[in-house]
């Protein structure tokens, strides 16, 4: 039985986030869910560090704190010209770690603050 859920936004990365993990999953609630969770969690590392937790791409729990401060995404980015984004990826600075860091977009778990 195919489900069919309808959603309306005028953010055309949620829509993409959307459509990719849906895809990836093959649940469209797992498609829109996560998509809320990936912009939490953006939202949070514009305005500070976001406390997150995702699944490595070697089965991994991985525990992390990142920011999108422009100032230290700077200092990091090698700059391929291709966002990460188009590869269905979250770049994001670790501050724990002090590099640069992706997941994933299927993969976030959970966004803790």
């Amino acid at each position: 039985m195919n489900t069919i859920i309808t959603t309306a936004t005028n953010n055309a990365f949620v829509a993409a986030h959307i459509r990719t993990i849906t895809v990836k999953t093959g649940s469209a609630l797992m498609g829109m869910s996560k998509a809320l969770l990936i912009e939490e969690a953006k939202r949070q590392m514009r305005n500070g560090v976001c406390h997150f937790i995702y699944l490595k791409k070697n089965g991994e729990v991985r525990e992390a704190f990142g920011t999108l401060n422009k100032g230290v995404l700077n200092a990091t980015l090698k700059g391929t010209g291709e966002s990460p984004e188009t590869w269905g990826c979250c770049y994001y600075h670790d501050t724990l770690k002090g590099g640069a860091r992706s997941f994933r977009w299927q993969n976030l778990l959970a966004v803790l603050s």
